[in-house]
Formats: structure tokens, sequence, C-alpha cells
């Protein structure tokens, strides 16, 4: 289910990369998951997943800080619970492995990021483009 679509690009080149990279790793992961993989194999997808959704988040919020978008606040709330979400997969596999409801979490963690990148995302590739309040795009 995750992976990346032309149509999810905001045509911002930064955080298009980043996506395509957490779509590439987020159908790693869920491969491993599915195929039941040893959690010598799956706990280092799940923890650079961690790992990247918390360095592009920041990212993000930087760039959003520097053009003053409006919405940031609302942006960064979407991101912390992200945080907290993954956060508690990985607390979950550490105690189940990868048992189905891990899987599923995982599964529906992944599938609130495509709905955030098709709105939330959007919306802040709607305003970059428009220059923002100081005219830059």
């Amino acid at each position: 289910m995750p992976t990346w679509k032309p149509s999810l690009a905001l045509g911002v080149e930064s955080i298009d990369a980043q996506h395509m990279e957490l779509f590439r790793r987020a159908d790693a992961l869920l491969g491993a998951m599915r195929e039941r993989r040893s959690a010598d194999e799956v706990k280092p997808l799940l923890a650079f997943l961690e790992d990247y959704c918390s360095r592009h988040f920041v990212s993000e919020e930087q760039l959003m800080r520097e053009r003053k978008y409006p919405s940031i606040a609302e942006h960064a709330v979407q991101h912390q619970v992200f945080r907290r979400q993954l956060r508690a997969i990985m607390d979950r596999f550490q105690s189940r492995g990868s048992s189905a409801a891990v899987t599923l979490d995982t599964q529906q963690f992944i599938s609130a990021v495509v709905q955030h990148i098709g709105r939330t995302d959007t919306q802040l590739a709607g305003f970059l483009a428009r220059g923002g309040p100081a005219g830059k795009a």
C-alpha cells in the first residue's frame, strides 16, 4: 500500500526526495514484517524509519519556520502524534515481534502518513508555491 506514487509529489524537491525515501523504507519494512523475517532483520528497518521520520519532520518544520507558514503549529502537532505512534509501534515490536497486530499497526501508521502527505503537506506545498508571505518560493 505505501508504494510511492507520482500523485503524492508536492513539487518541493527536498520534501519529495525525503518522502520517496520514506516510502522505499516503509515498503521494505512492511515486506519484512509480512514475511515474518527475524527480529534481527526487522528491528533495524523499524529503527531507521523512526529516525528518518524524525529527521524529515525536523527538516519540514524548519522550512515552515523559515517561510513563516501560518499553519505550522497544527502541522507540527501532527508530526508529534506520528512520532509518538511510531515509538509505540517500536515498543510493541520489542515485546511482541512482527505479530499480526504490530504489522497492522505499522500499516495503519503508514496509511496515516500517506493521508498526511496528501492533505496537510499538499497545503504546505501550495503555500510554498504561492511564495509565502515574503514572496519567496
